[in-house]
């Protein structure tokens, strides 16, 4: 069975804020919102026992997080995060990934500006030392150290 390797490409600007609109959602609905409801029910237990002081929104998430990390630690099956290399894929498979990723790459403006100017940048720095070489040439000969 061969499983499919999938690539994520995030293409300029609005790729970025939309991965940022995303990651921002996640964070509110499963940190922010636990941490409120955390807060609200020891809140309300407080109230009704007397005894606990009232917590804020972040020492009800700080509350949420215990209880997750606590959960994960102690739970009899092992983590649901596994680490596996990619060997499915062949060599032909993975140039062909290699070789489409750099086609969509070429197509995106950004990352042309950014090959562009490592081009540039290669170029000066070929040129500077090309030109270091000649002037230590040309010292050698007239006898300068």
């Amino acid at each position: 069975m061969k499983k499919k390797f999938n690539v994520i490409q995030i293409n300029g600007f609005r790729g970025m804020l939309t991965v940022a609109g995303i990651v921002i959602c996640l964070f509110a609905g499963f940190v922010i919102f636990p941490g409120v409801v955390m807060k609200t029910l020891w809140n309300v237990m407080s109230m009704y026992v007397g005894l606990l002081p009232k917590i804020a929104t972040i020492q009800g998430v700080l509350l949420w997080g215990i209880m997750v990390v606590g959960y994960l630690a102690f739970r009899r099956r092992g983590f649901f995060i596994e680490f596996k290399s990619a060997n499915d894929l062949t060599g032909e498979e993975m140039e062909a990934v290699m070789r489409r990723i750099r086609i969509d790459r070429q197509t995106d403006i950004i990352s042309k500006a950014f090959m562009r100017a490592k081009e540039i940048d290669t170029a000066a720095k070929e040129a500077d030392e090309n030109s270091d070489s000649e002037h230590n040439e040309v010292s050698e000969k007239e006898g300068w150290q």
